[in-house]
């Protein structure tokens, strides 16, 4: 992968005379030791829908453009050519780099919908600032998941504006998804910035308003171990 090997191969390829294959190595199977097994089929069948959502409507993924419904958190495509079309879960398509972990401490979170620790759907900056600024603050590039204690607990971060080791976090995020030509590529580049240097320049005017509006920072008052 980009001319070098990847360190942990699910797979190898085989070939036995005529005949090419694949092997499925030790690694794949031991996913199944780890917490976030049980998150694995959600995000998979999330990354799957949106490339496969991009192929039914006759465009590249590279081209898909998701918008958020807060009242479904439901991910859905609409333009002017296309009417509404659900994909999915906005919950399993954002876990492919959490690894079902909150984006703020670290702590275990799910995203099966029956779970004690179902994760929320959080605004980075919160939602509240939406009627100050004419940006789509349920744009993709501003959501997360977070546990409930991050989000709404008695410490939790309510209307808030996260540390700047945070916003720098959510900046590592957004990179990871366009640099790794994850499904939701294209659409984080329209609503930040086609350059890295855009993109930064974007969240830190974000984050000059969000202050100057909200007035206190906030930060988890305990971190685990970083997994991202």
């Amino acid at each position: 992968m980009n001319q070098s090997e990847i360190p942990v191969k699910f797979f190898e390829k085989e070939k036995i005379g005529r005949k090419k294959g694949i092997v499925l190595t030790d690694n794949l199977f031991k996913l199944n030791e780890g917490k976030q097994f049980q998150n694995l089929g959600y995000e998979v069948e999330a990354r799957w829908r949106l490339i496969e959502t991009a192929w039914s409507l006759n465009l590249s993924p590279s081209l898909l453009e998701v918008h958020y419904d807060e009242n479904s958190n439901i991910f859905f495509i609409e333009n002017e050519k296309i009417r509404r079309t659900d994909v999915t879960s906005a919950r399993d398509a954002l876990n492919g780099y959490q690894k079902g972990k909150c984006f703020y401490c670290f702590d275990d979170i799910s995203v099966e919908s029956l779970s004690d620790n179902l994760g929320d759907i959080d605004h980075f900056f919160p939602h509240t600032l939406q009627g100050q600024v004419k940006i789509n603050l349920n744009g993709v590039w501003n959501l997360v998941l977070a546990c409930k204690s991050c989000n709404r607990g008695t410490n939790g971060k309510f209307a808030r504006v996260p540390t700047m080791k945070l916003l720098e976090r959510l900046h590592k995020r957004n990179s990871f998804f366009i640099e790794s030509h994850h499904p939701l590529r294209e659409t984080l580049i329209i609503q930040t910035g086609k350059r890295e240097v855009d993109r930064v320049s974007f969240l830190k005017t974000m984050d000059s308003i969000a202050i100057n509006h909200l007035i206190h920072r906030w930060q988890p008052f305990y971190e685990h171990s970083p997994v991202f």
